[in-house]
C-alpha cells in the first residue's frame, strides 16, 4: 500500500513538473513572437528593411510549381506572415480541445488524452525533434559527413536574415504539406463513397486545413479515434515519405550553403511536420517550422548580446528544458513502443486470422502508375476494398508526381534558372 501511494505521488509530481515546463515554454513562444515583430519594426535596421521592395517566391506544389509575386514591401509581407503565425497560435489554442481546459484537467485524466491539444504538446514534440536533429548532425559530422551552414553576404543585417527565416515556414508548409497532402486527403474522402455530413464543399475545405477532421466526416479511420498507426492510411504514409524526401532534397540542392548531411536531419523534420499536419491540421507543421526558423533565431548569441541581453538567463534555462524534455520524450517513446510491441506479440495468436492481400500488390502501381492502380484495384477489391482504393489512389498520384518530376527535369535542361531577388533560407 505504501509503495502504491508513493508511486502515485511520484506520477503526480512528474506530471506537475511537466505541466509547469509546458507553461514556461509556451509563454516563451508568445514572448518571442512579440520580439520578432519588434525586431523588424522597432529597430533602425529593421525599419530600413521594411521599406524595401522584393519579389517573393510562392510555392504551390512542393518545390516544383510556383511563382514570384510583384515587388512588395518587406514590412507589409512580414506583417502578413506575422498575422498568420498569430492565427496559427490561436487555432492551436482552441482546436480539438482548448489549451486552458487541458491544463486545468491535466492532473485528473490519462496522460495520452493531453495530446488532444497541439499547443500543449508542442513543447514536447519540438524538444524531441530538436534533440533528434542535434543527434543526427553531431553523429554525421563525427564521421565526416558535413551538414554545412547557410552563407550570407558580408554585412547582411541580422534583421534581413531573420526576415528570410520568418518567411520560409509559411511558404514551404503550404507547398510541401498543405497542398500536396491536402489534395491527397480530398481524393481519399471523395472516394470513400459514404454519406458525408456537411456537404462536399465543407468536406474539401476541411480536408485542406484539417485532414483528420475530414476523414472523421467521411467515416474513415482517423488519428483522433484510432491513433497514429491505425488512423493514417498506407497512401498517407507514402505521401509523408515522398514529401519528406523531396523536402530534404530541395534543401541539399539549394545554393545557400547546405551540404549532403543536411538531407537526413531535414528528412526527419519533414516527417514530423507531415505527421502533425495529418493529426492536428495546418497550424501544427507551420508552428513546428516556426520553432526552428523564427523562435530559435533569438537564441543566437549575436542576437541576444546585441539586442536582447536581458533574455540570456531565460533562454539558457529554456535550452536546458528542451534537452530534458527531448531526452525524456524519446525515452518514454521507446519504452511505450517496446511495451506495445510485446503486448502485440503476446496477443497475436488470439486475433482474427483473416487473410489479407499481399503487400507486393503495391509494386503494381509503383511500376505501372495509374494503369497499375486500376489493375491492382480490380485484383484486390474482393478481398480488401480499403486496400484496393488506396492502391488506386496511389497509382494516380504517383503518375502525377512522375509527370511533374519529368517535366521539371526537362525544363531545367532547356532553360536557365532565373535570378532570384530574394534569397530564402530553408531550415
Amino acid at each position: 500500500m505504501t509503495f502504491g501511494r508513493s508511486n502515485s505521488f511520484g506520477k503526480v509530481v512528474l506530471l506537475t513538473l511537466f505541466i509547469l515546463t509546458v507553461l514556461v515554454v509556451v509563454a516563451s513562444y508568445l514572448l518571442v513572437l512579440v520580439m520578432g515583430y519588434g525586431f523588424i519594426f522597432f529597430t533602425s535596421e529593421g525599419l530600413i528593411l521594411s521599406m524595401r521592395t522584393v519579389n517573393f517566391p510562392v510555392f504551390l506544389f512542393l518545390n516544383l510549381i510556383g511563382f514570384y509575386t510583384p515587388e512588395l514591401l518587406v514590412g507589409a509581407v512580414f506583417a502578413l506572415i506575422w498575422i498568420v503565425y498569430v492565427l496559427c497560435f490561436v487555432v492551436a489554442w482552441k482546436w480539438r480541445e482548448s489549451f486552458h481546459r487541458v491544463v486545468r484537467e491535466s492532473l485528473s485524466r490519462p496522460f495520452h488524452s493531453l495530446f488532444s491539444n497541439f499547443l500543449f504538446i508542442m513543447p514536447l514534440l519540438s524538444s524531441m525533434l530538436l534533440t533528434a536533429v542535434w543527434a543526427i548532425i553531431s553523429s554525421q559530422e563525427s564521421v565526416g559527413i558535413p551538414t554545412g551552414q547557410p552563407s550570407w553576404p558580408a554585412g547582411t543585417p541580422l534583421q534581413e536574415i531573420f526576415f528570410n527565416l520568418a518567411y520560409v515556414p509559411v511558404a514551404e508548409e503550404v507547398g510541401f504539406r498543405l497542398i500536396p497532402m491536402g489534395l491527397f486527403t480530398m481524393f481519399s474522402v471523395l472516394l470513400a463513397e459514404r454519406r458525408v455530413v456537411g456537404g462536399g464543399f465543407k468536406l474539401l475545405v476541411t480536408a485542406l486545413f484539417y485532414p483528420d477532421g475530414a476523414k472523421r466526416m467521411a467515416e474513415l479511420r482517423n488519428v483522433g479515434e484510432h491513433g497514429v498507426w491505425r488512423g493514417i492510411s498506407v497512401g498517407e504514409w507514402a505521401m509523408v515519405l515522398a514529401t519528406s524526401v523531396i523536402f530534404a532534397y530541395a534543401h541539399v540542392i539549394s545554393p545557400i550553403g547546405w551540404e549532403v548531411g543536411k538531407f537526413t536531419s531535414v528528412f526527419v523534420q519533414g516527417f514530423f511536420f507531415a505527421l502533425t499536419y495529418l493529426a492536428y491540421g495546418f497550424e501544427a507543421p507551420i508552428l513546428l517550422h516556426w520553432f526552428f526558423n523564427y523562435y530559435l533565431f533569438f537564441f543566437d548569441p549575436d542576437v541576444v548580446t546585441n539586442f536582447f541581453p536581458s533574455t540570456d538567463p531565460i533562454f539558457s534555462l529554456i535550452e536546458l528544458l528542451f534537452l530534458g524534455l527531448g531526452a525524456l520524450g524519446w525515452a518514454a517513446f521507446a519504452a511505450a513502443g517496446l511495451s506495445k510491441l510485446f503486448r502485440w506479440r503476446t496477443t497475436e495468436v488470439v486475433t482474427e486470422r483473416k487473410v489479407k492481400p499481399s503487400a507486393l500488390w503495391w509494386l503494381v502501381p509503383f511500376f505501372f502508375g495509374a494503369l497499375g492502380g486500376i489493375i491492382a484495384y480490380v485484383g484486390v477489391k474482393s478481398d480488401d476494398e480499403k486496400m484496393a482504393k488506396n492502391l488506386l489512389i496511389f497509382g494516380i498520384l504517383w503518375s502525377i508526381f512522375l509527370v511533374i518530376i519529368v517535366w521539371y527535369i526537362f525544363s531545367l535542361t532547356i532553360a536557365s534558372i532565373p535570378t532570384v531577388r530574394m534569397t530564402t533560407l530553408p531550415s
